[in-house]
């Protein structure tokens, strides 16, 4: 993170931008090499913590059988759950305690497309159709339904750590989305060979890129009341959760358009991509 800091050219981009993915390219070989040199099994590593646990095996130390590849991908049973679910055992105390972030999901569900597609086009400085965007993503959904998947968005902080790889174009888009498809197959019997350290650095990686984008690099893009709504939302999810900084970002951004709309007689306050 310090050398894409330092590492910049005269425009302020990243002089080196597959410096990342090299890094995190290189953790799983780095971390082997460590094993070997250290005389450290990879099942002591995995005893240890430092793998993820293996499925096949859930108990450290057991005699487990031999599961081959296609089993550990493939579990004929994984749809028992709907055959066995009882209606007089659910509690209902607990659904009705969770229908606040039930609310919340599919209000952010429907809000999605039209907070990260902008806030991506600022990011990358690229101008958007958001026609296109709601209808590819219309598509998208309903095709995913048709076939039983699962209700699929665009992630904001994944689309920015592509974008500063040095990701774009219609090839490399292509190649995410095959990547995405085999790892939704096989990523389950694949985790347990990558480190837990590489998931913590990614997770690092793209907090302290996210943070200093929407804190730091922000501070003279926004007056003082829509800064303010940015730390609130930024605390509310820290200490509340993600429903709270829903609430608080409703109750900011209508109070910000209340003040400028007396403040600014011009409709026109702003001009932004996307």
């Amino acid at each position: 993170r310090v050398l894409s800091a330092v590492l910049v050219d005269q425009n302020g981009n990243p002089s080196f931008r597959f410096l990342a993915p090299i890094f995190f390219c290189s953790i799983v070989p780095v971390f082997y090499l460590g094993l070997f040199i250290l005389g450290i099994s990879s099942n002591q590593a995995r005893e240890w913590g430092y793998l993820f646990p293996d499925p096949s095996c859930p108990i450290p130390n057991a005699e487990c059988k031999s599961v081959s590849f296609h089993d550990k991908v493939y579990n004929g049973h994984v749809l028992d759950v709907f055959k066995v679910i009882d209606f007089r055992v659910i509690s209902w105390t607990a659904v009705a305690k969770s229908t606040g972030t039930l609310l919340a999901l599919c209000s952010f569900s429907l809000i999605h497309v039209p907070i990260n597609i902008p806030a991506f086009a600022v990011s990358s400085n690229v101008d958007v159709d958001m026609n296109n965007e709601l209808v590819a993503h219309g598509y998208s959904n309903m095709l995913s339904g048709l076939f039983g998947g699962l209700q699929n968005v665009m992630t904001y902080s994944f689309s920015v750590l592509f974008q500063k790889s040095g990701g774009g174009g219609i090839p490399a888009c292509l190649s995410i989305c095959a990547g995405t498809v085999f790892l939704f197959v096989y990523g389950p019997a694949i985790a347990v060979y990558f480190p837990r350290c590489m998931a913590g650095t990614l997770l690092l990686h793209i907090g302290l890129d996210l943070f200093l984008e929407g804190v730091y690099d922000s501070f003279r893009n926004f007056d003082a009341l829509e800064y303010f709504g940015i730390w609130l939302i930024t605390i509310s999810m820290q200490v509340f959760g993600m429903s709270a900084a829903l609430v608080a970002g409703i109750l900011s951004a209508l109070s910000t358009y209340a003040v400028q709309s007396i403040q600014h007689l011009d409709p026109i306050f702003r001009v932004m991509r996307a």
